[in-house]
């Protein structure tokens, strides 16, 4: 794997946001690729190594949507393809986005809050939705904290939501910002009929976050992925997970984002559908082969700095859905019940609707993201891959 100076920036900037956040391929692949080298994905199929390509590809790392990249990496399945990757790695979405103002990556995985910021601050293509977001986003309180004391039945959204108006009230809220977790803590503040306004928001990476409350700072903890969300689950003596995006009905999804120069580049265009056809047959092997994909899990978060046992990385891997290459074709070509949009551009514009409510985005923008989905490649590889 080569490294990039823009490699090197983001993990500087994210070292400043998470401290021990590492990236790139770790020791003790070859074993693994001797056990499932027979199992390739994609060996044989439309698109052979007659010829070679390079893609330089962002992402957030230790996120589930990366994990596809982590493993066909490790596994040589890339390069069996003729496809050289190159790793840019990132702490969040929009920080991911801002290095496309260089021309810093050709393709990435986001969540939302990078759909957005890619979309309406660099023109981005939002080619595709790999998984869904919300079953890694908790909204965790001290046991002791009167969010927990006021109970259940008080917010508009779930029964399970803890809290009420009054105890939510002024509390200080550690949470990264332009994101899925404040869409997810803005839902749940609306539930019961507060804003942001009404909290003292702190903005912090997940990772950051994470250290920050267990130091003992924030009253409110609000947490996605890797970074500490299923360690903190597993103190439920200290801990207490007050609410999350299934609770919320946040009905968030990640996506693949392309830099609209490189999309328009014929050589890398083509890479792309390689990357995307090896995505998906990886997403495929992953299912028939869990126990390995969680060991692949363990050792991605290791590298990256957010370590967690066998157990925790087995149910962080079940807690979102994986999306297949017909599913994926299926949100982009489906109309959504009751509207001109694609059901995928429906949802995202759903969201950026709410977005916009609270101010995170201004009117217009809803018109200014219509047009940036493009379905093109990826059907051609749903078509390619058929025959």
């Amino acid at each position: 794997m080569r490294k990039s100076l823009v490699k090197t920036l983001a993990v500087t900037m994210a070292a400043v946001m998470c401290a021990g956040m590492v990236s790139g391929c770790g020791a003790g692949s070859e074993s693994k690729k001797a056990d499932t080298q027979a199992e390739a994905p994609g060996t044989g199929d439309s698109k052979t190594a007659d010829k070679s390509y390079e893609l330089t590809v962002s992402g957030i790392g230790g996120s589930l949507n990366y994990l596809p990249i982590y493993i066909a990496e490790q596994e040589g399945w890339f390069k069996e393809k003729g496809l050289d990757i190159e790793e840019v790695l990132f702490t969040n979405g929009p920080v991911q986005m801002e290095s496309l103002s260089s021309d810093g990556w050709d393709i990435g995985c986001t969540g939302v809050g990078g759909v957005f910021a890619g979309v309406l601050g660099y023109d981005a293509l939002v080619l595709g939705s790999s998984n869904t977001d919300d079953g890694t986003q908790y909204v965790f309180a001290r046991n002791d904290s009167d969010i927990v004391k006021a109970g259940k039945g008080h917010n508009s959204l779930s029964d399970e939501i803890y809290g009420d108006a009054d105890s939510w009230k002024g509390k200080s809220i550690l949470c990264n910002t332009g994101s899925v977790t404040q869409y997810v803590l803005i839902k749940v503040l609306e539930g019961f009929g507060l804003t942001v306004d009404d909290v003292n928001f702190i903005a912090m990476d997940p990772a950051t976050a994470y250290s920050a409350f267990l130091a003992g700072e924030g009253d409110v903890c609000v947490l996605t992925g890797a970074g500490g969300t299923f360690k903190m689950l597993a103190e439920s003596d200290k801990y207490i997970p007050v609410a999350s995006g299934p609770m919320a009905d946040s009905g968030l999804m990640c996506s693949f984002v392309a830099n609209k120069n490189s999309y328009a580049d014929p050589d890398k265009y083509e890479a792309m559908k390689v990357f995307m056809e090896v995505y998906f047959k990886t997403m495929d092997w992953m299912k028939e082969n869990k126990e390995k994909a969680i060991d692949y899990c363990v050792d991605m978060n290791d590298e990256n700095g957010s370590s967690m046992d066998r157990e925790t990385t087995a149910k962080y891997l079940e807690a979102d859905t994986y999306y297949t290459l017909q599913e994926a074709c299926g949100m982009l070509n489906d109309k959504a019940e009751g509207s001109d949009h694609s059901v995928m551009d429906q949802r995202l514009l759903d969201v950026l609707d709410f977005f916009i409510s609270v101010g995170n985005y201004k009117e217009g923008d809803q018109e200014r993201f219509v047009g940036h989905t493009d379905g093109k490649l990826l059907n051609e590889v749903l078509t390619e891959t058929a025959n």
